[in-house]
């Protein structure tokens, strides 16, 4: 290589560098992000019963209404 070009090839690993590193925080961002969503989720199902029965159990006959 020309040694001019030294300087270009330098600020384009950089750049790139620079690039990727703001990509990888983005998306450890977003994990976290993911993280504390499923968390409040699962707490929410904990605390409030379900209003429909499991899977593996036949739901409730309801009486006909007079």
């Amino acid at each position: 290589m020309i040694a001019d070009n030294w300087t270009f090839v330098a600020a384009a690993y950089g750049l790139a560098a620079l690039v990727l590193l703001g990509y990888w925080r983005r998306l450890a961002k977003k994990e976290r992000e993911l993280d504390a969503l499923s968390r409040r989720n699962a707490e929410r199902r904990q605390a409030e019963p379900s209003s429909r029965p499991p899977l593996h159990e036949k739901p409730l006959q309801q009486q006909p209404r007079p």
